[in-house]
């Protein structure tokens, strides 16, 4: 299953040259210090993350402040 979100938090912007929106792909771990939303399923029965050598997710950020996690 692929989880996907998005948020807006404006305290994150930053600035760049001209009009432009420039993305950013944040590093492993920088979903410890960037608070991410509790998402739970409201029937779910009983959940485990899948354990793997390497993080199934990933976590971008936009000049706008624009936040888009996805995990699997």
């Amino acid at each position: 299953m692929y989880l996907r979100q998005a948020w807006r938090d404006p305290r994150l912007a930053f600035n760049v040259l001209g009009n432009k929106t420039v993305a950013v792909r944040l590093g492993d771990t920088s979903w410890d210090t960037i608070w991410i939303p509790d998402t739970f399923l409201r029937n779910e029965k009983g959940a485990n993350f899948h354990e793997i050598t390497v993080e199934n997710r990933m976590l971008k950020l936009d000049s706008e402040g624009e936040l888009w996690y996805v995990t699997k």
